[in-house]
Order: C-alpha cells, then sequence, then structure tokens
C-alpha cells in the first residue's frame, strides 16, 4: 500500500470514530507505528508532531523525498532513445588546434571538417544537418 493509500485509509478510520473519539496523541501514536519501517517512518518519529495532520503532511514530504532520492537505473530500451552528449567543445578545440597549424586550402582543413562530422553525435533529426552546415561554414571560412 502506498502511503498516500495509508493516509487516506487512516483519514477514514478517524472520521468514522465518532462517539468514543481517541485523543490526539493516540491517533498519532497508532498512525507511526501502523507503518512500515523505514526512513519515513524514522522521519516521523524524530519529528513528534503534534498532530495527526501534521503527521500526515509531514509522512507524504518525507515519503516523497525519500523516493525520489533514489537513482532509477534506466531501462535497456531507456538507454537507447536516450541523446548522446556532444563532444562540441573538444571538437572545436581540435578543429582550432589544426586549422591554425596548416594553411587554407589544403586537404587537412577538409580532413578537419570531415572529422567533426564524423565525431559529431547525430542523435536527433537535425543533428547531421547541423554538422554539414557547420562544415559547410568550416570550408567557407578558408
Amino acid at each position: 500500500m502506498s502511503m498516500r493509500d495509508y493516509v487516506q485509509k487512516t483519514r477514514h478510520l478517524v472520521s468514522c470514530i465518532v462517539t468514543n473519539p481517541i485523543d490526539v496523541a493516540s491517533q498519532v501514536h497508532v498512525f507511526i507505528f501502523g507503518m512500515r519501517e523505514g526512513m519515513t517512518r524514522y522521519c516521523l518519529t524524530r519529528a513528534e508532531p503534534s498532530t495527526l495532520e501534521a503527521a500526515f503532511a509531514l509522512v507524504l514530504r518525507e515519503d516523497y523525498t525519500v523516493a525520489s532520492s533514489y537513482a532509477r537505473a534506466l531501462t535497456p530500451d531507456d538507454r537507447a532513445s536516450a541523446p548522446e552528449p556532444m563532444e562540441i567543445d573538444a571538437i572545436e578545440a581540435e578543429s582550432r588546434s589544426r586549422s591554425t597549424s596548416t594553411a587554407c586550402g589544403q586537404g587537412s582543413t577538409t580532413t578537419t571538417a570531415r572529422a567533426t562530422v564524423v565525431h559529431w553525435s547525430a542523435t536527433a533529426v537535425a543533428s547531421p544537418v547541423i554538422a554539414q552546415r557547420c562544415v559547410a561554414r568550416q570550408l567557407q571560412s578558408c
């Protein structure tokens, strides 16, 4: 049962007790010790909430914090669809170092431009087009 469901179930049970209501401290105690053991219960025990609604707010906040702190591993499908990082800075630095050491119009500039296309990460549809434009600009600058 999720924490949200547990809170809703507790709210419903408390609202059903009308004739002989239970004091607030006992309600909080029963709520806390009815939870599964874990970080959320530990944090709630340490916080010592004074009302049941304060306990609900704390437990929902802590449950979200604890759940979001765990790193989720990517599934193979997610890994395949995830974009690959582009190393533009390294490519530009390599391109600058090669183009300054050689004169324009020689084959090495074309080789550098082709290397840029090879190193360019073509994960999105527009990436090959962008790579071609960059190569064209690089060749035109000579």
